[in-house]
């Protein structure tokens, strides 16, 4: 700045910009992703190449009074010595990405529990990565009805 006077002249334009809502930074961190995008993500695959497998259960609520906190448990029976990791997603989620666990045989069996945070009414998938490379997935709608993440 050469002068005060051009630092109150952008200090204007600064305080009017925030006024209107235009933000001078866009953060990623608030960008929103499409469930396709994170699935090839963190899986390296999109939803058409994941087959839907009834060895996966997931409880989780057909209501959810708070989508702050939301509690699923996902379970299957494909034997442990074939499962490589848990994904899950919720498709509506300003960030559908939730959790990734990877499991060993000494787990003994596939299960995973925990309490999530979702915006909306929304589709839970819980996606398992076999060793072969292959996927399965199962999903249980979730009705929200006060709002969670934003």
């Amino acid at each position: 700045m050469k002068t005060r006077r051009d630092f109150f002249k952008l200090a204007g334009v600064a305080a009017a910009g925030l006024m209107l809502g235009i933000s001078p930074v866009i953060s990623p961190a608030h960008a929103k992703v499409s469930l396709e995008d994170a699935l090839k993500k963190h899986l390296g695959v999109g939803l058409s190449a994941i087959k839907e497998s009834n060895q996966i259960k997931i409880k989780a609520p057909s209501i959810a009074e708070s989508g702050a906190n939301v509690p699923i448990q996902v379970s299957a029976t494909v034997p442990i010595e074939k499962v490589e990791a848990l994904y899950i997603f919720v498709d509506k989620n300003p960030n559908p990405y939730i959790a990734h666990v990877e499991f060993t045989p000494l787990n003994g069996e596939v299960f995973f529990a925990t309490r999530i945070k979702m915006g909306a009414t929304s589709p839970v998938r819980a996606i398992l990565k076999l060793k072969d490379g292959s996927y399965l997935m199962a999903y249980k709608e979730v009705k929200v009805t006060v709002g969670g993440c934003g």
